[in-house]
């Protein structure tokens, strides 16, 4: 097994699992040709995983301004929210 091959199997792994990616070193070597179409796919599927990660710092975001619109009162005086605006 080349070390592409096993840098490719490392990248695979890592976007099957929720575990956080370790830092890597592109090998010396360059990439062989029969192992070109698996790095494009490998790629895509990490730019759809970022896409889904930007995504979901964009709705916490919202939420986040959302919360912080709502007022900081005791228990005992009366709190209305505008979730409409």
């Amino acid at each position: 097994m080349t070390t592409w091959e096993e840098l490719l199997d490392r990248f695979e792994r890592d976007l099957d699992s929720s575990r956080e990616p370790a830092s890597w070193h592109p090998p010396a070597e360059p990439l062989p040709a029969e192992l070109a179409d698996r790095a494009r796919e490998v790629l895509r599927r990490q730019q759809e995983h970022i896409a889904v990660v930007r995504a979901e710092q964009d709705a916490i975001a919202h939420q986040l301004v959302a919360l912080r619109r709502v007022p900081d009162t005791s228990a005992d005086v009366p709190a209305f929210l505008d979730v409409a605006g």
